[in-house]
């Protein structure tokens, strides 16, 4: 008895160590995991490019340019529409 609880307790660790190594092997770097980046052409609007940011759920994005940002949809695509049109402020 004394040797299958020794046996049992073996088994448990090696599976414990194999699922804590398959962890530790599938784990990516942080700057891999923030997301896809763009241009924030609000830093810098005479050109267009301004400093590279993490694009947000509420960016407007052009291409690798955040134009605006807005929580409501219908702003954000009026926002985009308008952009892609050339019907730009000066």
């Amino acid at each position: 008895m004394k040797m299958l609880v020794t046996r049992m307790a073996l088994a448990t660790s090696v599976a414990l160590a194999t699922l804590i190594a398959a962890e530790v092997a599938s784990a990516q770097p942080l700057s891999y995991r923030t997301g896809p980046e763009a241009y924030d052409t609000q830093a810098n609007p005479s050109y267009g490019f301004g400093p590279r940011v993490t694009v947000q759920p509420n960016d407007v994005v052009s291409g690798n340019r955040v134009i605006g940002r807005d929580p409501d949809p219908f702003v954000r695509d009026q926002l985009l529409r308008g952009y892609n049109s050339g019907d730009r402020p000066d």
